[in-house]
């Protein structure tokens, strides 16, 4: 077991994808740096923040009742976000290993998730200053024992989550409602979840005789995590599963080559895990609305040019900033195979604004709140189909990583170069370009008219700009598609 961890650390630090842009692994390791910095202080913080929210309260048992959200949202962010390396396996299967060392091997080696370095970061600060510093050695032994082992519980969980949800998206619609069930239920002191929850933690830390239950719960979410890995830990099945199931678009056909290109994109996104996961979580920032769309913001130019301009594209936006590396895999075949350029960068022009008007009806209930947010959104809809649009395809023909479409999105920068940074400079900065000359010229109010319109004329002129970005395909087309190959 400690060679098959030893040969996964030294995958991660030879990969070939921190060696290509030494700027972007410095950039990544402040960002790191500063995350893990914010969560420690956080912690360390946490009984000063606690006494000026809730005014003489008990220090330790109002973390404890909060640890009942974060375990909730912990074990969220792990359905969507968390990737299993179950996959990691496959190499070792014709080499004289035991099966059940192999099976245990990605299960324990999920025991090193960046989730549960967050989980320690936000804890074990707190639990020095606050509980092993002031109470006795019993409480602050078994209390730390009960938390960690809730927090294992629910890494191990996640496979059995994974398994029996991630497929059906019925399921997993219903998971969330139950789960906001809880949350609602405890916020709105209908039912006070998170005090009982509280409150059994402090029952099994002052009763030696059931602390083994924490620790009972992970040892169960463990052994049923293996379990489901030895019953699925065959090639060959998931092969075969994967043959079967299909997502059919045969109605695009009837919209000729460009319509049969859309459809291989849509199969693309349903079919594989990074951007099919980049979907699901571009689905979850549309909540973020709620934290904008605020009465003390409705004034706030630039406060709704963001949220118009990022929230209704938020999917659009993440996934045009690798618009061909998506199909690094396969890049070749567009070049092999008799496929105009011109439909192939027009079929991505329409899959970004058929996307774009989607999203825009997805944000489209919080005009409940202010009717301005609706002729707003529109107003960036038009903006970022006439011109965001292009200037991402334009940036795009520089992309030359791979991307693994079989990856989790969460954490992962393979395909990330300078070139998804510099793109979002124009996108945004044009807007607020725009802004300041109105403030400038006295003439604030007919800000967003003006980007309707920029939007209408980029529209109108799209034929011109496609067959500029066509030719710059072109030129770039052999040198992106040697990067693709460089896995």
């Amino acid at each position: 077991m400690y060679k098959l961890l030893t040969h996964q650390w030294k995958e991660k630090i030879r990969s070939s994808f921190w060696q290509k842009n030494i700027i972007l692994n410095i950039v990544l390791g402040i960002l790191g740096l500063y995350l893990i910095l914010n969560f420690i202080a956080v912690s360390f913080f946490a009984d000063k923040i606690l006494l000026d929210v809730f005014k003489d309260c008990d220090v330790i048992e109002s973390f404890t009742r909060l640890l009942f959200y974060y375990l909730l949202f912990d074990l969220i962010a792990r359905f969507f976000f968390q990737q299993l390396p179950t996959i990691s396996i496959q190499p070792y299967l014709t080499l004289p290993i035991k099966k059940s060392t192999l099976i245990h091997y990605p299960i324990i080696k999920s025991v090193f998730s960046f989730f549960n370095l967050l989980a320690i970061l936000l804890i074990l600060p707190f639990f020095i200053k606050n509980i092993y510093l002031t109470q006795s050695f019993q409480f602050s032994l078994l209390w730390i024992v009960t938390v960690l082992s809730l927090i294992a519980g629910n890494n191990f969980l996640n496979f059995s989550l994974k398994k029996y949800f991630s497929r059906q998206a019925l399921i997993s619609l219903l998971f969330l409602s139950f789960v906001g069930l809880l949350i609602y239920l405890d916020i709105a002191k209908i039912i006070s979840i998170s005090e009982y929850f509280s409150a059994a933690i402090f029952y099994l830390v002052n009763t030696t005789t059931f602390i083994f239950v924490p620790a009972l719960f992970a040892v169960i979410s463990y052994y049923w995590a293996y379990t489901i890995l030895k019953n699925n830990a065959y090639i060959e099945d998931s092969q075969k599963l994967t043959i079967k199931k299909s997502n059919g678009f045969s109605f695009l056909n009837n919209y000729g080559e460009i319509g049969q290109l859309i459809g291989v994109e849509l199969k693309m996104i349903l079919r594989n895990k990074r951007p099919r996961s980049l979907l699901y979580i571009s689905g979850l920032f549309v909540l973020y609305g709620f934290m904008f769309y605020k009465n003390e913001n409705l004034d706030n130019y630039i406060i709704l040019s963001l949220s118009g301009l990022l929230l209704p594209a938020m999917f659009s936006t993440n996934y045009g900033q690798f618009l061909f590396s998506w199909e690094s895999s396969f890049f070749d075949s567009y070049l092999t195979n008799k496929i105009s350029h011109f439909n192939y960068i027009k079929s991505k022009h329409i899959f970004f604004s058929i996307s774009s008007s989607i999203g825009f009806l997805l944000v489209l209930p919080y005009a409940l709140i202010s009717s301005k947010i609706a002729f707003i959104n529109a107003a960036f809809l038009l903006y970022n189909i006439g011109i965001s649009s292009i200037i991402m395809m334009f940036f795009c023909t520089f992309n030359t990583s791979y991307i693994d479409l079989g990856k989790s999105q969460f954490m992962n920068y393979q395909g990330t170069g300078i070139t998804q940074f510099l793109v979002i400079l124009p996108i945004i900065g044009f807007p607020i370009l725009i802004y300041y000359l109105h403030i400038i010229l006295g003439i604030l109010p007919f800000y967003f008219y003006t980007i309707a319109v920029t939007g209408l004329i980029g529209i109108a002129l799209n034929k011109y700009f496609l067959e500029l970005i066509v030719s710059r395909f072109n030129y770039r087309k052999y040198k992106m598609a040697v990067g693709f190959r460089q896995k």
